[in-house]
């Protein structure tokens, strides 16, 4: 395989993950790391946005359901586009995790809107204002977030459970359309009471270097997350087999043609190998073949 020169800088980087434990673990819903959330901005049939969102991984499903978000001067409710790509899901690995490590549902940030962002590593770290900054994107997708409603649903081979949930409970900003007028930044994000509860019974550990070395692509993002949770429970010996179908309707939103989506998923896949090398899969013409693996943090083999 062609290597290209963020994957070698990835693979290099993989020296350190795997040569020692890690420094600090970032947490998210193993539900989550199923059935993930769009890569690109969900449209219907006729073109216009999507207010509804779908996706099925075997006994998981998520749906998510666009919501509003009132503007404080006028009152009037505003209706919210689904979140899709790197932003939202590094923000929900951080309220996770950091729900998580304090076994708090209320998750303290950064005293600006420039340093939460800096802290996710988003565009590097970089701040940007202006119409197609960094800074305007990620409010649209903050305001997004916040106001989506999540159905999840899983089963356990012998019962299935359903939690529908807003999982950021109380979110007390709102981002006006021009990046000029001041924004009163929020000290603090609640989660919800049952999305909490959730959580912690479902918590999955991720290695906190290697989402920092997939945090430009949300695809890869995926892969590692899904697979971190998927090897370690694979139980046949001969390994289970997942069909590029499968896979497409799994990671493949927003691409049509399966020869297209085997293309980039296999690109992504490069990437997520690097930082989990302990990773046992083999590409069939079939589908990939995943066998029994190690989870990617050390410390949860002890």
């Amino acid at each position: 395989m062609k290597i290209t020169r963020r994957i070698e800088k990835i693979a290099n980087a993989s020296e350190e993950i795997f040569g020692s434990d890690p420094g600090s673990l970032q947490f998210l819903h193993s539900v989550l790391a199923q059935c993930s959330l769009p890569y690109r901005e969900p449209r219907m049939k006729d073109g216009d946005k999507a207010v509804e969102y779908r996706v099925t991984n075997g006994r998981a499903s998520v749906v998510l359901q666009s919501g509003y978000l009132a503007d404080p001067k006028t009152g009037e409710l505003v209706k919210q586009g689904l979140p899709f790509g790197t932003r939202p899901r590094l923000i929900m690995l951080h309220l996770c995790s950091e729900a998580i490590r304090r076994q708090s549902r209320v998750v303290p940030i950064t005293d600006s809107m420039s340093g939460f962002i800096k802290l996710l590593g988003i565009g590097g770290g970089r701040v940007t204002g202006g119409k197609t900054g960094t800074i305007t994107a990620f409010k649209e997708q903050l305001n997004r977030l916040a106001a989506t409603r999540f159905q999840m649903i899983w089963s356990d081979g012998e019962r299935a459970t359903m939690m529908n949930s807003v999982p950021v409970s109380r979110f007390d900003v709102w981002f006006p359309k021009d990046h000029k007028q001041q924004t009163l930044w929020p000290s603090t994000i609640e989660l919800s009471d049952d999305f909490f509860a959730s959580l912690q019974a479902h918590a999955l550990p991720l290695d906190t270097r290697a989402i920092k070395a997939l945090q430009h692509n949300a695809r890869a993002l995926d892969g590692y997350a899904w697979l971190s949770h998927r090897l370690p429970r694979v139980r046949r010996s001969g390994g289970d087999l997942v069909s590029w179908k499968a896979l497409h309707g799994q990671f493949g939103q927003g691409i049509k043609r399966q020869a297209d989506f085997k293309t980039e998923f296999l690109t992504a896949l490069r990437s997520v190998l690097a930082v989990y090398a302990k990773a046992d899969i083999d590409e069939e013409e079939a589908g990939l073949r995943l066998h029994k693996s190690p989870p990617p943090v050390a410390a949860l083999g002890r």
